[in-house]
């Protein structure tokens, strides 16, 4: 039986409408506020790069970045519209390129590339994994560091989430791109349990897959 993806724009707009208006986007605790796990990512961010954070949401990894790595510049992207809006008016003095970008198919809209490329909390709410991630290394520059975070396992059943994945199929989706895969595991009691792999993009790395 296939179940039905919500993860749509619409949906998503839904969710950070409520979020935002309720105001937990801005208070403390925010549940969509990582911790360590972003603070793990953003010590694999050198100050001074050019940054793209993928399903950037409501815009925290990008304002964590952006603060301890003042020279950056950081671009966030999201199919919320909504949020994308939010965003641009909250993060107006801190310079962050938000822009309204639908990563399941339009990546390639950004035509630029990166020193370190992010895609966090996303890899399993995608129908198609695989292509997205092809698509944001044809973003990364050659040398270039990208970051993927997600839980481990079945470690948060939640029906926004189409795919589980776990520490070997992780590495398979990344080691195309790179000689070495380097895995950074979170257990509990912080959050549920969690996986960050990163990985320096290799000259030699496929091309985007083009779908039919």
């Amino acid at each position: 039986m296939t179940t039905l993806n919500v993860n749509t724009p619409e949906y998503w707009d839904r969710v950070y409408l409520h979020e935002w208006e309720s105001g937990s986007v801005q208070g403390d605790g925010y549940h969509r506020d990582y911790g360590p796990i972003h603070d793990a990512v953003v010590g694999l961010v050198p100050d001074g790069s050019a940054v793209l954070d993928i399903a950037c949401g409501a815009g925290v990894l990008c304002r964590k970045i952006k603060r301890a790595c003042p020279a950056s510049q950081v671009t966030g992207i999201d199919f919320s519209e909504y949020m994308v809006a939010r965003n641009q008016e909250h993060d107006a003095a801190l310079g962050i390129d938000y822009r309204c970008v639908d990563i399941r198919h339009s990546l390639a809209s950004i035509a630029r590339q990166f020193d370190v490329v992010c895609m966090c909390e996303i890899l399993e709410h995608l129908e198609e994994p695989e292509e997205v991630v092809a698509a944001a290394f044809s973003l990364l520059k050659p040398g270039g560091r990208f970051i993927l975070t997600c839980p481990h396992d079945n470690s948060i059943p939640d029906h926004e989430h189409v795919r589980v994945w776990g520490h070997d199929d992780l590495f398979h989706l990344l080691a195309a791109y790179a000689r070495e895969v380097t895995f950074v595991h979170f257990p509990p009691p912080y959050f549920h349990i969690w996986m960050m792999a990163y990985v320096t993009k290799h000259p030699s790395a496929p091309e985007p897959i083009v779908s039919k």
